[in-house]
């Protein structure tokens, strides 16, 4: 028996190499493809050349290829030492298309593209009707969801003898659900006016502004937006246990009309019995974190006075190097309908800045960006210095858009990365062409004025005029970090020609040309700083008639006019944006004397002030005056093209150019030794307009006066004007227009209703 073992074993030793080799696979041979290449599919085998086959093998090929997707039926078999691989593949996309639709607001070519995409449903990928399905129910719920109830889809499918398919969804949106009525039941505290105030829906405008805002367009976002504002305004008036029992939309008789009714429960109005602090408070005193709290025993409980509180102790500790400090408001209902609430502080610990980045800046350089940053990598994290940094960015008006991310740093739970993510936008002005304007007539007219050149902060401002009135050539260069400390510089050369008597002003002409620098220092965090400029000019004067007629004769008597003009100045500016800004004060002060060693003695203060006040989050109020007083020395007078001219877009809207003030006995203006102008307007975004971040609408009361001197003051003389303005960013420049009607006005004055202007980026 034994020996009968021993053969068999050396009967399957000799021959197992012989089996093996009879199940080896030499080659992998793969049909029925067209979209899909060999390569893609030997990538998902589970064997290749070399391995053994067995039935176990063709089990694992058949399921890694229907795992694919790419195939809807497969056979594998083997032939001597060939695998072989049949496969039938589901077909590919070649084309998908959706029609008729029309309402942006839904849907849109970027959102589809997106949502193609996500769900695989793209050109070259493979059909799968589950998807195609899922996208259908998708859409339709989209429709829903904005009051489109009659929406259908109809779907075409076609697959061509190459297994490609070409998809069309033909979209019938049918008409929007339109709000018969929306009704509040249950509220005591607010009338229903005031609740339903806080939905953007709601029964029909008066049908003009209806058009526009679509209010009784029927929308269930909207209408879940609405309610949870409503929540808010409860709960912000002590209404701690205000609750929505139920929303009731009903369609009465057809599905494009809807009312709506919405029942509450008020609950009780909670009043605060205490409030205390706890946690870590550092140096500071118990006190000086109570006045940072709006809110007191007896209040009203008020969640948005109770945030505000928070933010503010959040920030003074966040301002001593927390960044991650945290207030937790702890509140406990008492059975009297009060409140206790517990300010429980949370330090962690003290910050310091890591690394500080910058991204978005294709064109603007890393150092005129990082220059204006005030906080350090390596310093202690301070809230003010990164907000100050933020506002100092803005405006430098390089930028349309500044985020700041900060986050903890690899590794490290006290250090913070800070990113800065600007966004730029066009920071040079290009304008050429023909114009016709009351300052200069018909003519031509090129400007290159760009705050960023070539990216360094500096500003290069090219103007050439060549018109009926005016011959100018301005050429200046301004570097506003000439040194480390800030220090700016200035320079450059002009050239210009003056024909009065194509100004609407009386006969005379001026020719004159030279050079100007300057320099400017910083006094108070940069936001403020003193100067001073030297401008040095050869000029030819020739006069009319009129000037001999007036007694003004000796304005023209001299045959040399050469000049050199020294102005000091002093600025300040904390605005907090450059284009919109909501908040701070733009104001200069500046005292410009011709130097007795030429032919002029004359001086001149002018000062000009803007403030803007935010109301709340959207609307501003902005404050504007500007003084200017004129005044001879050592028995001269001030010149007459030196005087102040009044209205305009700079001056009083309402009155056309250089009108206001005194006048010749030829009725043409003279000009005064007395300048002032006031103006104060309402500023707003336009919430009607989507997308209009780049627009602002606003209403304004202007009023001023040109008198022939200080001392001559009437107040009787001030013209009065009142409209409203439109300014608009666009691509291609910033675009004005105003309408205004004047007031006060008097008999004779020149007005104008409306006056539009427009400028080209480059």
């Amino acid at each position: 028996m034994q020996k009968k073992i021993i053969q068999i074993a050396l009967i399957t030793i000799f021959l197992y190499p012989i089996i093996a080799s009879s199940n080896i696979i030499n080659y992998i041979e793969i049909s029925g493809t067209q979209a899909t290449s060999r390569a893609t599919v030997l990538n998902y085998l589970p064997v290749e050349v070399g391995d053994n086959y067995d039935e176990n093998t063709s089990y694992q090929i058949i399921e890694n290829l229907y795992k694919t997707g790419f195939f809807k039926d497969i056979e594998v078999s083997q032939e001597q030492n060939t695998l072989k691989i049949k496969v039938k593949e589901n077909p590919h996309i070649k084309s998908f298309e959706l029609l008729n639709y029309s309402n942006k607001v839904v849907i849109n070519k970027k959102t589809i593209d997106q949502t193609l995409k996500s769900i695989g449903l793209s050109k070259g990928k493979i059909f799968n009707k589950k998807e195609l399905d899922k996208l259908v129910k998708q859409i339709k719920l989209s429709y829903i969801d904005k009051g489109y109830y009659d929406i259908d889809i109809v779907e075409t499918i076609e697959i061509d003898e190459q297994q490609r398919v070409d998809i069309k969804l033909v979209i019938n949106e049918g008409k929007v659900a339109r709000i018969g009525e929306i009704k509040i039941i249950g509220n005591k505290f607010y009338k229903e006016k005031k609740i339903l105030a806080e939905f953007k829906i709601g029964k029909a405008d008066f049908f003009i502004v209806n058009f526009f805002t679509k209010k009784d367009h029927f929308s269930q976002e909207l209408l879940d937006v609405g309610i949870e504002k409503m929540k808010l305004l409860y709960r912000d008036a002590g209404y701690l246990d205000f609750k929505v029992n139920k929303v009731d939309v009903k369609t009465p008789n057809d599905k494009n009309k809807i009312n709506i009714f919405i029942d509450i429960t008020e609950g009780v109005q909670y009043k605060i019995s205490s409030v205390n602090l706890s946690g870590e408070l550092l140096d500071v005193s118990v006190d000086d974190i109570k006045k940072l709290i709006t809110f007191s025993d007896g209040d009203i409980f008020d969640r948005k006075e109770i945030i505000k509180s928070i933010d503010a102790i959040t920030y003074l500790f966040a301002d001593k190097g927390y960044a991650f400090a945290r207030v937790n408001p702890i509140t406990r209902k008492n059975d009297n309908d009060t409140t206790d609430i517990k300010l429980d502080i949370i330090l962690n610990e003290k910050t310091y800045v890591n690394r500080i980045t910058i991204s978005g800046n294709t064109r603007t350089l890393d150092e005129v960006i990082r220059r204006e940053i005030s906080i350090y990598e390596g310093s202690i994290y301070s809230k003010t210095e990164i907000k100050d940094s933020i506002i100092r960015i803005r405006r430098l008006g390089f930028f349309s858009d500044i985020k700041i991310n900060q986050s903890r740093a690899e590794g490290f739970n006290n250090r913070v990365d800070l990113h800065f993510d600007v966004t730029e936008t066009k920071t040079g002005k290009f304008s050429i062409g023909l114009s016709h304007s009351n300052l200069s007539g018909i003519g031509f007219k090129a400007q290159i004025r760009e705050r960023n050149f070539l990216g360094t902060g500096n500003t290069l401002v090219l103007f050439v005029s060549n018109s009926e009135a005016l011959q100018l050539l301005d050429l200046k260069f301004i570097n506003p970090y000439f040194t480390k400390d800030r220090h700016s510089i200035s320079y450059g050369i002009f050239s210009k020609r003056v024909d009065g008597a194509k100004l609407e002003l009386d006969q005379y002409k001026i020719n004159e040309a030279g050079f100007n620098f300057g320099y400017e220092v910083p006094i108070k965090k940069e936001t403020t700083k003193i100067g001073a400029e030297i401008i040095a000019l050869k000029r030819s004067i020739v006069c009319g008639d009129t000037f001999a007629k007036e007694n003004e004769i000796n304005q023209c008597a001299n045959d040399d006019n050469s000049e050199v003009k020294l102005i000091l100045k002093w600025t300040k500016n904390t605005l907090n944006d450059f284009n919109f800004p909501t908040d701070g004060i733009k104001a200069k002060i500046s005292y410009g004397i011709s130097l007795p060693i030429t032919d002029f003695r004359y001086s001149k203060i002018d000062f000009f002030r803007e403030q803007y006040i935010p109301i709340n989050e959207k609307i501003t109020w902005k404050l504007k005056s500007q003084i200017g007083i004129a005044k001879g020395y050592d028995g001269k007078e001030v010149p007459f093209f030196e005087r102040y001219n009044g209205g305009g877009p700079s001056s009083v809207r309402g009155f056309k150019f250089n009108t206001l003030g005194p006048l010749y006995s030829n009725d043409k203006p003279k000009g005064g030794e007395f300048s002032l102008i006031l103006s104060t307007s309402i500023i707003s975004p336009i919430d009607a307009i989507n997308n209009s971040d780049n627009m602002r609408i606003s209403a304004f009361i202007d009023a001023g006066m040109i008198s022939d001197s200080f001392s001559n003051f009437n107040s009787n003389k001030f013209k009065v004007s009142v409209g409203a303005a439109f300014i608009w960013l666009t691509p291609i420049g910033p675009l004005g227009f105003y309408v205004a009607r004047p007031l006060v006005s008097e008999s004779g004055d020149q007005t104008i209703s409306s006056e539009f202007t427009i400028g080209a980026n480059f």
